[in-house]
């Protein structure tokens, strides 16, 4: 009697759930296909991702100790080591280099939002005039570290070893 008691109550529950969902329109159903579609199929810019993180770093090093009133001219040679006169230049090149060009355009953008949100958190806290440029940029790298590991492993074809 338990078997057959057990059998019924699963064919209750699977109608039960049944009609719970067909209730929904197609229409509903459809938009929130397209929704996840759209977040999942977007297209990454990366070089727009890098010139934000860049105009974020300007924003904080600019208030810094040693860089003070400084621009975009200043701050992408500073990081380019003098090669780059603006972030467009500076972002073509940082994603020429083999360490970026071998990386998917999701995982490019997925780093520089890591960058654009440690500038970000150093300008909040007020840190960025406490500070001088060497100390905040050098900053930059070990605390993004975490954050850039996860978009490789978010967003890589195969995982590293």
């Amino acid at each position: 009697m338990g078997k057959v008691s057990t059998h019924w109550f699963g064919l209750f529950s699977a109608l039960v759930i049944f009609s719970y969902c067909s209730q929904y329109s197609p229409e509903a159903s459809s938009e929130s296909t397209l929704v996840l579609q759209s977040l999942l199929n977007y297209s990454a810019n990366p070089s727009s991702a890098c010139k934000s993180s860049m105009q974020e770093a300007e924003d904080c090093l600019k208030t810094s100790q040693d860089l003070s009133g400084s621009g975009e001219l200043e701050i992408s040679g500073l990081f380019s080591g003098g090669s780059a006169k603006n972030y467009e230049s500076y972002c073509s090149q940082v994603l020429a280099q083999d360490q970026m060009s071998g990386l998917n355009s999701k995982t490019q953008e997925c780093i520089f939002n890591c960058n654009e949100a440690y500038w970000s958190k150093v300008g909040s806290e007020n840190d960025c005039s406490e500070e001088g440029s060497d100390l905040l940029i050098s900053n930059s790298g070990v605390e993004t570290l975490g954050c850039v590991r996860n978009c490789k492993e978010l967003y890589s074809p195969e995982p590293e070893l």
